[in-house]
């Protein structure tokens, strides 16, 4: 785990996301394999070039290249988002990178990452 004081910037269309404690009153279950993957968006990157595929004689997926059009990220600081991207077949739920800004854990992801935003518990 990395320890940061100080203030971060993502790049690309990378998120930092601070971990919310799992409610056993809510309807949607936060936590898989004891990690939580509910949390309160901190920081996000400007948005990335997206990659796309050129066929050639080798195959459908010949050779990769970015594309001009910029994509911005589309979650902001503030918004509540589900985390996806887990891998339900080790057990060990979410590999992603943890930091830990100014004393508290955060999460480090790609806005590919984010399953759900939730707008009924944005943070106020």
């Amino acid at each position: 785990m990395e320890v940061v004081n100080g203030i971060l910037r993502m790049v690309g269309d990378r998120i930092l996301v601070k971990p919310l404690d799992w409610d056993a009153n809510k309807t949607v279950i936060a936590i898989r394999h004891g990690r939580p993957v509910r949390g309160e968006v901190v920081a996000v990157g400007p948005g990335h070039h997206p990659i796309k595929y050129k066929r050639n004689e080798k195959g459908p997926k010949g050779l990769m290249d970015y594309s001009k059009r910029f994509q911005p990220t589309e979650v902001k600081p503030g918004d509540i988002v589900e985390l996806g991207g887990l891998n339900q077949f080790d057990g060990k739920g979410y590999q992603f990178p943890e930091v830990m800004v100014n004393g508290v854990k955060h999460i480090v992801c790609s806005e590919r990452d984010v399953a759900i935003v939730r707008d009924d518990l944005r943070a106020a």
